[in-house]
């Protein structure tokens, strides 16, 4: 048997098309709702065809947006792996088999924890990004690491993740993909019915919702610096994340923010990518951001001091570091680049084929 186990909203954009493969396919699996992103993957199922989870592990099925809360809500969780491993293996990860975490949240870390508690082998989904720094970003980096170097399984989406994983030697099995599953995202949705509505003129695209900077009032700061520079350029549309929204408030930042900044709350991925997809250029902090742009060709100034991420870098993509002159260059270049069109691969069905050959069980 195949186990999701899913937590963030981006988590689940990238997972869910492995999962609308294997359906495809008639193979089952089973789906573990980690409860981080209760309420923002719960639209989600319903856009990509997917079923509600076998297991949901949120008690009230709201976001978790406060510290407090994912401090209880991880001391919950990892209780389970301590205190009730027959119930996980009974409950959670019934049939055995292999359980699919993603990327390097709290919900990753979690979910192998617990699926080794309960004795199942462990597939790390988007294996071997590193940033080289393991205070940037925190504690993202120290999860990649300790996540890679325990699992069975490793999905490396690109030529670097592979040489990432080979320079550990990883104990696991290494599987090499052609790209992220992002890509099998992008094109789900590509037709799809959007309600949002797109600015006739020129517009750049801005999100920020990383801890590392937005808990930071001097780097929220320089975010509505660089919002209000280039909305003196061109209309800016900011969409934010709860957290956003708070810390804002919180560190008096919302009415600094141009009027030639539309401030959107958050958008369905439809929406969102509708929106990405129009924009003349895109401004974010996001990983899963960045790998969009990469495969839309679409200028993206991301807005980190360091990204673990290849995507784009030197081609459509430009590290802002929080540096005026990098702002300058990157709207200079953007100017004067056509990006060529790439055949987009379909990592999903690799992943798939995979499983199919190792932990198929075909659905009842």
């Amino acid at each position: 048997m195949v186990h999701f186990f899913i937590g963030t909203k981006a988590q689940f954009i990238k997972m869910a098309t492995v999962m609308v493969e294997m359906q495809k396919r008639g193979i089952a699996y089973r789906y573990i709702d980690s409860g981080q992103h209760g309420e923002l993957t719960r639209s989600l199922r319903q856009i990509f065809g997917i079923k509600e989870p076998d297991v949901n592990l949120s008690k009230d099925g709201r976001d978790i947006t406060t510290m407090s809360a994912a401090v209880k809500w991880t001391f919950r969780l990892w209780s389970y792996c301590i205190f009730n491993k027959k119930w996980l293996r009974e409950n959670v990860f019934s049939d055995g088999g292999i359980c699919l975490v993603h990327g390097d949240t709290l919900s990753t870390l979690l979910g192998l924890k617990m699926a080794k508690a309960a004795g199942l082998a462990v597939g790390h989904v988007e294996a071997g990004l590193r940033s080289y720094n393991y205070f940037n970003p925190f504690p993202e980096e120290l999860i990649r690491l300790y996540c890679m170097k325990r699992c069975d399984v490793l999905f490396a989406p690109s030529q670097e993740a592979l040489q990432n994983l080979c320079k550990m030697r990883i104990a696991g099995e290494i599987v090499p993909v052609d790209g992220n599953t992002v890509v099998d995202a992008l094109r789900l949705v590509e037709k799809a019915k959007v309600t949002v509505k797109i600015p006739s003129e020129p517009y750049a695209l801005a999100a920020c919702h990383r801890l590392e900077t937005i808990t930071n009032r001097q780097r929220l700061e320089k975010i509505v610096d660089l919002l209000n520079r280039v909305s003196s350029e061109m209309k800016v549309i900011f969409v934010t994340h709860k957290p956003t929204q708070q810390y804002l408030e919180k560190f008096d930042l919302k009415n600094k923010i141009s009027s030639r900044v539309d401030v959107f709350g958050m958008q369905d991925y439809m929406n969102f990518t509708a929106l990405m997809r129009n924009a003349k250029m895109v401004l974010a902090d996001g990983g899963s951001i960045q790998e969009e742009c990469r495969y839309l060709n679409k200028p993206c100034l991301i807005l980190r001091n360091k990204t673990e991420r290849p995507d784009g870098l030197g081609k459509n993509a430009m590290l802002w570091e929080f540096k005026t002159e990098m702002l300058n260059a990157f709207l200079e270049k953007i100017q004067n680049v056509n990006y060529p069109e790439e055949e987009l691969p379909k990592p999903s069905k690799q992943i798939v084929e995979y499983l199919a050959k190792h932990y198929a069980q075909s659905m009842a």
